[in-house]
């Protein structure tokens, strides 16, 4: 499911998505809050666990609003560095919580595929 706003969702119908996904644009402009992305797709069909994938922005929303259970992260042994000549956002953009208001997750799973790691972290 892909839930965006109505000029989003003019884009994406535009490339002709498979019958298997489903669309929900939710009324506003600009970015879309959290809040607004979990209802829409708890009115599309009722879940005890969403996936959010999404980019820094998205993740800064979702850890400000505190909707966010948990944290699924891979470490890759591919180092790419920043030059300052172009932006490579983090984990978050958009939101600071440190040293104000930092969030702390707590280390549940740990998993390895060659030389990559798969961290998986609880938040309260």
């Amino acid at each position: 499911m892909i839930v965006t706003t109505p000029a989003g969702e003019q884009r994406i119908r535009a490339q002709h998505l498979p019958a298997s996904v489903q669309l929900s644009s939710v009324p506003g402009a600009g970015s879309l809050s959290a809040r607004a992305i979990l209802e829409a797709v708890s009115h599309a069909q009722q879940s005890e666990i969403i996936l959010v994938e999404g980019g820094p922005q998205l993740m800064g929303d979702f850890f400000a609003e505190k909707y966010l259970d948990e944290l699924f992260l891979t470490l890759a042994p591919q180092i790419a560095g920043r030059d300052g000549n172009s932006e490579r956002p983090g984990l978050v953009t958009g939101k600071r919580f440190a040293p104000e208001h930092p969030l702390w997750g707590t280390l549940i799973g740990v998993k390895r595929s060659e030389s990559h790691l798969f961290l998986r972290y609880a938040f309260e």
